[in-house]
């Protein structure tokens, strides 16, 4: 009577994992780094570089997704394990690589990045 629809969560999951790693590595942090990272005199050219490049990357995925989607080699199951591996790889590289701004003031973070640290 009842069946377990395993193809409905081999593709709830990457979707989550895709979601939930963009929402915490991809989506936000083009716009914090520009805010906090950059020198004042800098800062309106690197908003400008970062939601250029936000738009210019969510543009690909939605260039890219329906024809690897609709491919039979890969289909959308394995479609969304390549961006959810993608938003994996970003949100490791930003948990281990972006420097931590938090209780600092924005001349405290413009200092730490003029010195020869």
């Amino acid at each position: 009577m009842f069946r377990a629809n395993t193809e409905g969560l081999a593709l709830l999951l990457p979707i989550m994992t895709y979601i939930a790693a963009f929402a915490m590595a991809l989506g936000p942090i083009p716009w914090i780094v520009s805010s906090e990272v950059f020198p004042a005199k800098l800062r309106g050219r690197a908003m400008s570089v970062a939601t250029f490049t936000v738009w210019t990357s969510c543009n690909i995925v939605v260039l890219v997704f329906p024809s690897l989607r609709d491919s039979p080699r890969v289909g959308p199951a394995l479609t969304f394990w390549i961006f959810a591996g993608c938003s994996l790889a970003a949100l490791l590289f930003v948990a281990w690589k972006m420097p931590e701004t938090k209780g600092r003031s924005l001349e405290e973070i413009e200092r730490s990045w003029s010195s020869d640290q």
